[in-house]
């Protein structure tokens, strides 16, 4: 199957509803307003979560209605201070003790307490670029640096560096993913034209931390960074485990 149809593809199963096909992979020809939904299976432990869809609001209020395990945590990642903020938890019959918004783009920390399966509802963003090749659709660049939790834009499955940052990866830059599964983080670092651990590729509905350098810089800084991220997120992740 050609790109051109797997995008094809992809636009068509969202927009008559369905849950999206995981072996596809879709790099942004959409068509505005293209309705549909995507299940996320939360595991027990931590999620690196994201919400690709556009919908009425991007509150944790709406954007998780039900079967949420009580006790279950949510909180977002301070890019500034390099630490998570507050957690917040759910209780059944209250709700939720802070109603973060998660916004297209940005990642969350989702800890179960249970298995479950999370429906997000709403469109595609409708800033997508129907006519622009491959691999970018039109997403912006991300100015950012410095420790971001990240997600694709858009719902794709095996969104590369590209598809979620906006541009190629410079060297010494690194993503840290979580497996959900085995609760185990991974750190892949971009070294002279290749990543040292494979190249980073998040699922539909992922976030990953992004180690992102504002410029170019000599590559002796870039070398400096190698394994940091995964160090100070482990320790962060720990801290807000035992608090």
């Amino acid at each position: 199957m050609t790109m051109g149809a797997k995008r094809f593809l992809i636009v068509c199963i969202l927009a008559v509803g369905m849950t999206f096909s995981a072996s596809l992979k879709a790099q942004g020809v959409y068509s505005q307003n293209i309705v549909g939904y995507v299940n996320l299976v939360l595991q027990t432990g931590d999620n690196l979560i994201a919400n690709q869809l556009v919908s009425t609001s991007d509150t944790l209020s709406n954007l998780f209605q039900s079967q949420i395990p009580d006790g279950s945590t949510f909180t977002k990642w301070d890019s500034l201070q390099d630490q998570f903020l507050p957690v917040s938890t759910y209780h059944s019959g209250s709700g939720w003790d802070i109603n973060y918004a998660l916004t297209l783009g940005e990642g969350g920390m989702f800890h179960s307490l249970t298995p479950f399966t999370n429906t997000f509802t709403g469109y595609v963003w409708p800033g997508i670029n129907l006519n622009s090749a491959l691999p970018d659709f039109g997403q912006p660049v991300i100015s950012s640096y410095g420790i971001l939790l990240l997600s694709c834009l858009v719902p794709v499955n095996n969104a590369d560096f590209y598809e979620v940052v906006g541009r190629n990866p410079q060297n010494g830059e690194s993503v840290t993913e979580l497996n959900p599964v085995t609760q185990l983080y991974s750190t892949t670092t971009f070294l002279n034209g290749s990543w040292n651990n494979g190249a980073p590729l998040l699922n539909l509905g992922q976030s990953a931390f992004f180690n992102l350098q504002s410029v170019p810089e000599p590559s002796f800084l870039g070398m400096l960074g190698i394994g940091a991220t995964l160090t100070l997120v482990a320790s962060k992740v720990k801290k807000l485990r035992n608090n």
